[in-house]
């Protein structure tokens, strides 16, 4: 039978795309009729497919969609944007692969590109829709929805990555690389022994490259407590890898671990190799800075800090005006005023405990202490507030606005339903039927009048250490990612001096809404503070709590080997030692430096 010759195919094709959703089978009609003058047309292939997949031929179409990709891959415009991005030419793929959207707004290899540069951008924003329309045009294209779940791995929602790989071919989920992406996922959702247990199953595979896998089945062991297992796996890659910086920081960020000579002289060898990657650098310095601390060494140990601090400024830039100015911004809008004309606003559950503060304030051995009280359950830096606060600041930016007028005009349903958004996606955190869950998140300091806007009825809890400790740990701390305020002890101390600016605030104008747990008060008197803190939340006093090291639980923050050790003044006044090259820290602080403790 001689297919109808079309005047214009373009045309045709955009009443194909048309009718695929009232009328499937027309839409193939159309679909092949246009195939037949040109065979390997890409948009054409995807309209195939689309009205296969709705007529149940699920085989048919995952070939017609399989034979657009690979004629993508033939397009001189697609082999330009790979070219640029390999060379570094960013700038010349957005653009290349923006024509390409602007000529076909299905063209998946170009979402998918599109996505994925965004992404490594971490412009999650811009990544998502881009990524998710590739995975609508082209359900069962692996490269597409890999790179989703990487993305919702990357922006911290790891319950959506998990539910992308559940999705795929079970052949495919099976892969090194989707099985890897897994483990992370499970990682992100506090599943540690089932990501061990993938990570141990491709180590194995990959044997005896201990390097590809053995960080990060380290870093598990760590969280869960078996920390002789976790340094032997760092040994065994610091032994084939000695100027690896990432497993020498990892020991020294276990706390509890003691470098010897021999440990010294192969850092420092590490420090000499030439053309070594600033990141690498700045990780033999920092665990070098440790090793010499815990010599009592203290200018070697301070030149060490130092130096791998300015590595880090030199890749990561902080602006302290932006927090200074969200803090204003914070005060201004969240006024007694403000709180009443919302009273009985939001949500009204009871279940959720935020611990806040700032890093390396005794925050996880608080959240320890109550996660071992029977009535709550432990989970962990739980993003689901951060993601909330970015979702509402795109929504403004959306309707031109700021977050601080956006979100006054949000009425009592709206104010609800946010509230039901968080319990809903933090509930996935959660492992027990326990009453009460504690969210630690320190950055949450932050979003304390959000919080309470849309969560009236959770408690807060403001762990808080004296200035000087609190400062200088934080600066000889090496963070993943993120907390730019601690390059220099100067951005730190305005950091800080912000943070209780901010609480201060929130105690004059709902008084009695944040709980707050000085650090050398508890250690001093364990029990007393305990006490003090169930009253707040309304539970009776359970002696578990002061046994607290005893609890097995995953621990997935930096303090993870030392809240399995019973409390002791270990922490306090360990700035002391180094107090000569702390000025700068001191007139940042301001009069938070005496007047800390309100």
């Amino acid at each position: 039978m001689q297919r109808r010759i079309i005047a214009n195919p373009k045309a045709a094709l955009a009443q194909a795309r048309q009718l695929l959703a009232s009328d499937p089978a027309a839409a193939e009609a159309q679909a092949r009729n246009l195939l037949a003058a040109n065979p390997d047309h890409p948009a054409t292939l995807r309209v195939l497919g689309g009205a296969l997949r709705r007529l149940g031929k699920l085989a048919d179409a995952r070939v017609a969609e399989h034979r657009a990709l690979e004629a993508s891959t033939r397009n001189p415009g697609h082999r330009a944007a790979a070219q640029a991005l390999q060379s570094g030419d960013a700038a010349r793929a957005h653009a290349l692969l923006r024509g390409l959207l602007a000529d076909d707004d299905s063209d998946v290899l170009a979402l998918t590109m599109l996505g994925l540069q965004a992404a490594n951008l971490r412009e999650f924003e811009i990544a998502e829709p881009l990524l998710r329309r590739a995975v609508a045009e082209a359900p069962d294209e692996v490269a597409s929805r890999t790179a989703l779940a990487e993305l919702f791995n990357q922006s911290k929602r790891p319950a959506l990555a998990l539910a992308e790989l559940d999705s795929l071919d079970p052949e495919i989920a099976g892969t090194e690389p989707v099985q890897s992406l897994r483990a992370e996922a499970l990682s992100g959702l506090g599943r540690l022994e089932e990501e061990l247990a993938i990570l141990e199953r491709l180590a194995a595979i990959n044997a005896p490259h201990v390097i590809r896998y053995g960080l990060r089945i380290g870093h598990v062991l760590r969280a869960l407590g078996r920390e002789e297992e976790a340094i032997a796996m760092y040994r065994a890659i610091t032994s084939q890898h000695p100027a690896e910086g990432t497993s020498w920081w990892s020991l020294a960020n276990l706390k509890t671990f003691a470098f010897d000579d021999a440990d010294i002289a192969t850092m420092e060898a590490g420090l000499a190799v030439p053309a070594m990657p600033v990141q690498n650098l700045i990780r033999l310095n920092f665990a070098l800075g440790k090793a010499y601390e815990d010599r009592r060494e203290a200018q070697q140990s301070f030149a060490y800090y130092a130096e791998g601090n300015r590595l880090r400024t030199t890749i990561a830039t902080y602006d302290p005006l932006m927090i200074g100015e969200w803090t204003d911004r914070n005060i201004a809008l969240f006024t007694a005023p403000f709180f009443a004309a919302r009273a009985g606003h939001g949500a009204p559950a009871r279940d959720p405990i935020f611990i806040i503060g700032m890093q390396r304030s005794g925050s996880t051995l608080v959240e320890q202490i109550l996660a071992s009280h029977p009535a709550i359950e432990g989970t962990a830096e739980l993003n689901d507030i951060p993601n909330l606060v970015r979702q509402l600041g795109e929504t403004a930016a959306r309707a031109n606005q700021r977050f601080e007028d956006y979100f006054p005009a949000l009425d009592a349903d709206q104010l609800c339903r946010l509230g039901e958004t968080y319990l809903d996606t933090s509930r996935i955190s959660r492992t027990t039927d326990r009453a009460l869950f504690t969210d630690k998140m320190p950055n949450n300091w932050m979003q304390i009048g959000l919080i309470h806007t849309i969560l009236p009825n959770a408690r807060i809890i403001d762990v808080r250490r004296d200035p000087m400790s609190c400062c200088f740990s934080n600066w000889k701390q090496l963070y993943a990612r993120g907390l730019d305020h601690s390059n220099t002890l100067e951005t730190m101390g305005r950091y800080y001096a912000d943070y209780v600016r901010l609480m201060r605030h929130f105690d004059a104008v709902t008084p009695g809404l944040v709980h707050r747990v000085i650090y050398d008060d508890l250690v001093d008197d364990v029990e007393g503070e305990v006490r003090r803190l169930l009253a707040h939340l309304d539970v009776p006093f359970d002696p578990a709590c002061l046994s607290f090291h005893s609890n097995a639980r995953a621990v997935r923050t930096i303090s993870a080997g030392q809240v399995r050790k019973p409390i002791n003044r270990d922490g306090i006044g360990q700035w002391q030692m180094f107090e000569q090259w702390l000025d700068p820290l001191k007139p940042a602080l301001g009069d938070t430096l005496e007047n800390w403790r309100t």
